[in-house]
This record gives C-alpha cells, structure tokens and sequence, in this order.
C-alpha cells in the first residue's frame, strides 16, 4: 500500500509502509569530483538495495532517464536492510536546497533513524598525508568516542546541500558524519569515491566490493558528464560560485 509523508511543498512517496527505526540514512551530492554521487550510487548497486521511494518537489528537476529498463527519478529513495540511501540524481534547483535539506533532517529524526553519513569531496591540491577528511556532529563523537578520523581543516569550508544538513543535524543534536575524500574537481572522480565507500563499509561493518568501480572508471565519468551536461544547458551556463576551497 502507498504511504505518503506531506512536508509542505515536498513529499515521501512509498511504494509500501516502512518502519526506519534504528536505521543509517546514507547520502551523496554532485560536489568536488562528483565524490558522493559516485559513492552512494555504486553502494546501491553493489548491496542490491531496493527502490522503495521519491521524493517529489514542487520544483522537481525536469529530467528523467533509464536505468535497469525502467525511469529514473531526480530524487530515489532505496533500501538494503537497515540501511535507507537516498540518492539525488540531479540537485535540487537552489531556492530549493534549504527547505530540501532541512526536510530530509526533518524527516529522518521524525522516523527515528539511527545515524546518518554523507558523502562530500575535497580537492585534491589541498590534500596531505590523509585519504580523506571528516566533519561530524557532537552528538556522533558522542555515539562514537572510538572514531579516529582526521577532521577537516580549520580555514576550509564546505558549501552547498551538505552544509546545509551538517548544519541542521548538529542543531538538532542528531548523529551525523561527512566523509569527504580527496578528489579531482575539474572531472569525476570514481578513485576518490572508492576511499568513501571503504570507509562507510568500516563504519557499517558491511563488506562493499570497490574494485569494480575502479574498473568502470572511464564508463562513470562518461555517464556523470552527461548528467552535468543536461543540467548545464537548461541553465544555460555553469555555476562559478563553488570555486575555491570549498567542499
């Protein structure tokens, strides 16, 4: 049976009820080196997670496209156990991102879920002797006192829908991690995105095999410029204001 939850102009729709108490909500966007797109997307192939929903805005992305024979939504919601991904396949357009993020937030502490992890990048000219770096609420160090993790640098910034959710889950004291690894922002980046699935296999316990992304590299970064290359040209021209030392 169909469930909807209405947050005034965005919905959940549901194919079937689902109780998400106790789960991790795992999520990725179209940052430096397209790092979490890349990541949660792989994640959903590789654990066979079920479609169980969307989400639909009043200013819903105007693309579509085929994917295992059937449409793709700009905005999907899937399910492998007690992990819930919600995968935006495009962005929100901007006047969206605050009420978009702060109805996900929203959402997942009025479903009870566990935790959530998020997906950003870094660019790599910055990099050091680390992989990746972090930034977590105080209330996941608090879940969490083991987590040994560099922490992003004091100086850098982060932008955009992640930042918005970072900040919206320490406001409401709720458990939330973003890993963001080292990636090259002038192109796709599935190398990168493989060192953020390592990571979220570790936190989960959950074995995720990565070698096939690193396969299928040239094959990603193909399928994510024709993406960008879609939303460019209903905007007409690119976006320079993430440039910079910016997540």
């Amino acid at each position: 049976m169909e469930s909807i939850s209405n947050y005034d102009d965005i919905q959940f729709i549901f194919k079937e009820t689902q109780n998400f108490e106790g789960c991790t909500l795992l999520n990725g966007w179209h940052g430096i080196g397209e790092c979490g797109f890349i990541s949660i997307s792989h994640i959903v192939d590789k654990l066979g997670a079920e479609r169980i929903g969307f989400i639909i805005t009043d200013n819903i992305p105007q693309f579509i496209t085929i994917k295992n024979e059937r449409i793709t939504f700009p905005f999907e919601i899937y399910r492998k156990d007690d992990l819930v991904i919600v995968l935006p396949i495009f962005e929100p357009i901007k006047t969206e991102h605050l009420k978009f993020t702060k109805t996900i937030v929203e959402w997942s502490i009025e479903e009870k879920f566990k935790q959530t992890i998020l997906v950003g990048g870094l660019d790599r000219r910055l990099q050091d002797e680390n992989r990746l770096k972090v930034i977590y609420t105080q209330n996941f160090l608090k879940e969490n006192p083991s987590l040994d993790l560099p922490i992003l640098d004091e100086g850098l910034y982060v932008t955009g829908p992640l930042a918005y959710l970072l900040m919206f889950y320490e406001l409401k004291d709720f458990p939330a991690l973003s890993l963001l690894p080292y990636a090259e922002r002038s192109r796709p980046d599935p190398v990168a995105a493989s060192v953020a699935v390592e990571e979220i296999s570790k936190v989960l316990n959950t074995p995720i095999e990565v070698e096939g992304l690193l396969e299928q590299a040239e094959k990603i970064e193909k399928e994510i410029q024709s993406l960008l290359q879609a939303s460019k040209t209903k905007t007409g021209k690119e976006n320079d204001t993430d440039k910079g030392m910016f997540v």
